[in-house]
């Protein structure tokens, strides 16, 4: 599978896992589906490090889009325009980005301080409680770490993710499926170039759904 395709599937899935989430709550299958976005999400913020021209525009580029998805993903799933306790996925992805950023820049020369700055990412997010919190995190900071042995990595992310589950819920135990599609990958880059698609994707779509749920609900 090339990169855009695997993106492809993971926007579809989480479109899949979040009108399941507004729609149909107790419908588990929507979230079964849905558990597949995430892990493939994390994955790809580990491939883009190794691809992108500027860390610093990326993570800026992480950061813009986790401001403007706030809104969007506070009516979605609180009904509020403003739900602190609560925060959208961009931001655990542009922390775990920041983590391993960091990692790839500083642990050579400074072990200790770039694994402790990578941790205070992952409590940072929980401290801001940002959806899938230091999972995700350290979640991204795995495939990163792994980025040469693939094998390993998955297996790595199947038993952090057998983990997690236990503690929070066996849903969770299905994003493990999503080390097939990684395996699957065959590092190109594909036919699409839907760069700005898919940061946009998240926002566009959660404003649409809370809009269709209100008038049809």
């Amino acid at each position: 599978m090339s990169r855009s395709q695997l993106k492809m599937l993971a926007v579809i899935t989480m479109l899949i896992d979040h009108v399941g989430a507004i729609f149909f709550p107790s419908v588990p299958l929507f979230r079964i589906i849905g558990r597949l976005s995430f892990p493939l999400f994390c994955f790809f913020i580990s491939e883009g490090l190794l691809y992108t021209s500027s860390i610093k525009r990326y993570l800026t580029r992480l950061f813009f889009f986790s401001l403007i998805s706030e809104v969007p993903y506070d009516l979605a799933f609180h009904g509020t325009v403003y739900y602190p306790q609560s925060q959208n996925v961009f931001f655990t992805l542009f922390l775990g980005l920041a983590a391993i950023a960091i990692l790839h820049t500083y642990l050579i020369a400074r072990p200790a301080p770039a694994v402790l700055l990578a941790v205070a990412c992952a409590l940072l997010a929980e401290v801001l409680h940002t959806d899938y919190g230091w999972f995700g995190v350290v979640l991204i900071i795995i495939f990163y770490c792994f980025k040469n042995y693939r094998t390993r990595g998955v297996l790595i992310f199947t038993v952090f993710n057998t983990g997690y589950s236990l503690l929070t819920g066996p849903i969770k135990l299905y994003a493990a499926l999503a080390g097939f599609p990684i395996l699957a990958y065959n590092g190109k880059r594909g036919k699409w170039n839907w760069k700005y698609f898919f940061y946009a994707f998240y926002p566009v779509h959660l404003l649409i759904l809370y809009l269709v749920h209100k008038v049809a609900f």
